[in-house]
């Protein structure tokens, strides 16, 4: 029946007046500003976790309670994160919260009980559901004050930055760019920034989801236009690549050598980003040069012997240049 279904469809089709396609709508990207994020990272950077910005600190230091900071310490291990691996519970705190709409200490409650009972369900040790249930804890206790309190004035601080930040966004053509190189298309809708004031020194680009970034809102302008085209690339990519990142987790853990190659997986992408990046600006960019830890000049140099070799499609580049680089 659904074969006898479809051939009904494409001969009704078939019998149709053809129409051009519709065009594809401008992906808009947004500049936002909104408070889950920021009280996240405020949490973070306060505890030390990963994140640090003394001026931040010297302004909202005394606002977080020294058993706060104390509990989110004991649990750092669970919490930080950074080149692509990361502790147990930095998913539903970090990422998990940051990309929720979370508008009241009430709603926060909510969220803390679907971690908790999805805690539950995976049949988490022990330890590990004392740890949440303790997290979660800090996270509402403290919500309702940041709310009041700071976020108004972490909010002002960005307003003047959001604003030149989107006016910079409409003269940009990344997106068409980064598809004409890739030979990929983006298929997600508007492509959303989220802006937060804590954290200067951090993992600063974090994917909350298919379409939402987060970025620390002060950075070099070049530097943050340049990382804006490269993480719109990571996106573009992720896709097809992202499956080839595990098999190459799984694959290095499993190598026999002195060197630790466990990061080559992150390392590669982030360098085939920089890479495509460097081939829309005609130039090396500013993420060119800031990956050091990543061996991005080693990277781009297989990169572009692949390239030469006839090897265009991302994915094939991708495997192909951590297998050359492992040798």
């Amino acid at each position: 029946m659904k074969y006898m279904l479809l051939l009904l469809a494409f001969l009704i089709i078939g019998t149709m007046p053809q129409h051009a396609q519709t065009p594809r709508p401008e992906v808009k990207i947004l500049m936002e500003i909104r408070p889950e994020v920021n009280y996240v990272t405020h949490l973070y950077t306060l505890a030390g976790l990963g994140f640090s910005d003394s001026l931040y600190a010297a302004k909202y230091g005394n606002t977080l309670p020294q058993a706060a900071i104390d509990t989110l310490q004991k649990y750092k291990a669970y919490l930080t994160f950074g080149q692509g691996e990361g502790g147990m519970l930095a998913g539903p705190f970090f990422f998990g919260v940051s990309s929720e709409n979370i508008p009241n200490v009430d709603s926060m409650q909510v969220v803390m009980n679907v971690v908790m009972n999805e805690g539950k369900k995976a049949n988490a040790p022990a330890d590990v559901i004392a740890a949440v249930r303790t997290i979660a804890n800090v996270y509402v206790e403290n919500y309702d004050a940041y709310l009041k309190n700071i976020y108004p004035q972490v909010r002002a601080d960005m307003e003047e930055r959001r604003q030149l930040l989107s006016q910079w966004m409409q003269e940009q053509s990344f997106v068409k760019e980064w598809e004409c190189v890739t030979g990929y298309t983006w298929r997600r809708g508007d492509y959303h920034w989220l802006l937060y004031r804590a954290g200067q020194k951090g993992p600063s680009y974090n994917n909350l989801n298919d379409s939402t970034n987060t970025v620390w809102y002060n950075q070099d302008i070049d530097y943050q236009l340049a990382m804006f085209s490269h993480e719109f690339g990571i996106f573009l990519m992720q896709d097809s690549i992202d499956p080839i990142v595990e098999e190459m987790k799984t694959y290095t853990r499993k190598l026999d050598s002195e060197r630790d190659l466990t990061y080559a997986p992150w390392s590669a992408f982030e360098s085939l980003a920089c890479w495509y990046n460097c081939k829309i600006a005609g130039q090396k960019t500013a993420d060119y040069h800031a990956f050091g830890e990543a061996d991005v000049q080693t990277f781009c140099r297989i990169f572009d012997r692949l390239s030469n070799e006839g090897i265009s499609d991302p994915a094939e580049l991708y495997r192909k240049g951590i297998m050359e680089y492992l040798k």
